[in-house]
């Protein structure tokens, strides 16, 4: 009755040195074995559990530029359209401001249009495609004769992918 409240380090090295009576030493390694496969069960959950909880604010850091991005345009799919003409236009500074601000107030303008209730689906369509067409003449005006050109061609290309895409084809992209 006294081995009972011995420590457990000290029963084990007497049962391995066959000091106390009790189970064999076959029964002792099997004991060993099951002791340390479930200390090697709770250490791999730890790691695993550990692992998914450093992981999850990782994935959310990465969905959220794109989230915001979506928020400041309003379409995600659309991006900066500034720096798409710069890219395309090779835009010098002073015309990407004269451009941004120009986009900025047509989305405005474009937001007061789409939160109007008193006008029907067809006028805010119409009055819609006179500001896009109204913002178009003003980046053209800024836009030197080169890159008007490459400016209409672009437009070109973009209301024929939309005149596909209303016919029922997949857009290129």
């Amino acid at each position: 009755m006294q081995n009972i409240f011995l420590p457990i380090d000290v029963c084990r090295n007497r049962l391995l040195r066959g000091r106390l009576s009790g189970p064999s030493r076959c029964e002792v390694k099997s004991m060993m074995r099951t002791m340390f496969r479930k200390a090697g069960m709770r250490i791999a959950m730890v790691a695993l559990c550990s692992g998914v909880l450093c992981a999850l604010p990782v994935m959310a850091q990465d969905t959220a530029p794109a989230a915001s991005a979506q928020g400041a345009e309003g379409h995600g799919r659309r991006g900066d359209s500034t720096a798409m003409l710069t890219k395309a236009l090779n835009l010098t500074t002073d015309q990407q401001t004269q451009v941004k601000s120009i986009n900025d107030d047509t989305r405005s303008q474009m937001m007061a249009v789409r939160n109007d209730t008193s006008l029907s689906q067809d006028d805010k369509r119409s009055k819609m495609m006179d500001l896009h067409k109204s913002s178009n003449d003003k980046i053209r005006a800024v836009l030197t004769d080169e890159q008007k050109t490459k400016f209409d061609a672009m437009q070109a290309k973009m209301q024929e992918r939309m005149k596909n895409r209303g016919q029922g084809e997949a857009a290129p992209q």
